[in-house]
């Protein structure tokens, strides 16, 4: 019999996928409908804005229904949404098909934002003492596994079938969580309920502070860089390269791999040039990973550049969120003594998950009409020193911190080589005796 926090590994594995399926999918089919790049950046967009929006009203909801209801509802709802996806592709008028895809993708948005606030949630509730944060680990790697899944069955099943049958596939594969949804045992969280208390927080207020709003405004901005050419790209693959949908899907998994892979590394990247090197590092390679993905030139119009370019935000992406979510705890905490630690982790996670989401937002509605009004190349160009000048920003006002973590790393070395020297010369003293 599977666990609680296995249980919710699987929920959200499989949200994942539905999510991963759209980039490289819905452009075929506004390619098909005559939508302009601008339209389907909304079309893409309107997701996070809905998961922004109804993540927030969860507390609320979870005190009208219990959360094991809303998450076996939502999770039925979404796997319904997935199957709708393909269906559109079945509607003859432009107009009804336009409206019909803003809500299909405004109520996968809002499924996706309570499954995604419940299953942290409720992962909490049940961990075991000690293991909170190695089960929120696990769901973090869940939601990864479940993007690539979502882009494998596009890259397999878009061959077999054409656009309907991906969603199909994994629509009715997510039925599996709805089932799951009924294994899970509520006795704690029954408990959990009745002695839960509301935390009343005036999130508005941290964000007057200048060192929370900088960091807060870099992970907009970041997530501006990772999401802006959704609208283009497929398209500009098969135009310029004659990629199909197929293969551009699996350049869309490319990012997961060294993201994983530079994850199992990052307390020691962070132990040795601390959290602002680190981050500030993260955001510069992410500026230059957008120069790769047309390619801009001097660089070589190569789909290997591009590829590079994928993996290349993948090594980024881990720099900048984890070590910014410890940054805005640290300075939340510093900037308000009257909240303990896990308060101020709280307000951080809370904050970290609103920006990721207007960044979500806004990246593929400005790169869907940059791409449209002055081409995808000067787009990515544009993008790269939005993020380039953000990171001049950064490096300018926590200059004083950038410059203590580098001092560190410095007496490290020293530190090191003394210990180096120290060795050498009782080796020696070994010897003559």
């Amino acid at each position: 019999m599977l666990d609680n926090t296995t249980i919710f590994f699987i929920i959200n594995m499989f949200s994942g996928i539905p999510y991963s399926l759209v980039s490289p999918l819905l452009p075929t089919l506004a390619q098909e409908q005559n939508f302009s790049e601008t339209v389907l950046g909304f079309i893409i967009s309107i997701f996070p804005l809905a998961v922004t929006l109804f993540s927030t009203v969860v507390p609320i909801l979870s005190k009208k229904f219990s959360r094991f209801k809303l998450l076996s509802f939502v999770v039925f709802v979404e796997s319904v949404m997935t199957i709708l996806y393909g269906t559109l592709i079945f509607i003859p008028n432009k107009t009804i098909l336009l409206i019909a895809v803003f809500i299909v993708r405004t109520i996968h948005g809002i499924c996706a934002g309570i499954i995604g606030t419940l299953v942290y949630s409720l992962t909490i509730s049940f961990a075991e003492k000690g293991k909170t944060q190695t089960s929120l680990g696990r769901l973090e790697v869940a939601y990864s596994l479940g993007s690539s899944a979502g882009y494998l069955i596009s890259s397999v099943f878009y061959k077999i079938g054409g656009y309907p049958l991906p969603f199909f596939v994994a629509g009715c594969s997510e039925f599996i969580s709805f089932y799951l949804t009924f294994k899970i045992n509520d006795k704690n969280m029954k408990k959990d309920d009745e002695e839960k208390k509301d935390d009343d927080y005036n999130y508005l207020k941290y964000l007057l502070n200048p060192e929370i709003y900088s960091i807060l405004i870099g992970f907009i901005v970041v997530m501006i860089n990772v999401t802006y050419f959704a609208p283009s790209f497929a398209n500009h693959l098969n135009t310029n390269y004659s990629i199909s949908v197929s293969m551009t899907s699996l350049i869309y998994i490319t990012p997961m791999i060294p993201y994983i892979v530079v994850m199992q590394f990052l307390d020691a990247l962070t132990s040795k040039f601390g959290n602002y090197l680190t981050f500030i590092s993260g955001v510069i390679i992410l500026a230059t990973c957008s120069l790769m993905i047309y390619p801009v030139p001097p660089l070589p119009q190569s789909i290997i550049i591009i590829i590079f370019g994928f993996l290349i935000c993948g090594c980024g992406g881990v720099p900048v969120f984890i070590p910014g979510l410890v940054m805005l705890a640290t300075n939340i905490k510093k900037s308000d003594k009257s909240i303990d630690e896990m308060s101020a982790n709280d307000i951080a996670s809370v904050l970290n998950t609103l920006c990721i989401n207007i960044g979500d937002f806004i990246g593929p509605i400005l790169g869907g009409y940059l791409s449209e009004k002055i081409g995808f190349k000067l787009c990515c160009l544009t993008v790269s020193a939005i993020v380039l000048t953000y990171a001049a920003i950064f490096i300018l006002f926590f200059n004083a911190k950038i410059r203590n973590d580098i001092k560190m790393i410095g007496k490290e070395k020293k530190s090191e080589s003394k210990g180096d020297k120290k060795e050498e010369g009782e080796t020696e003293h070994l010897k003559e005796n």
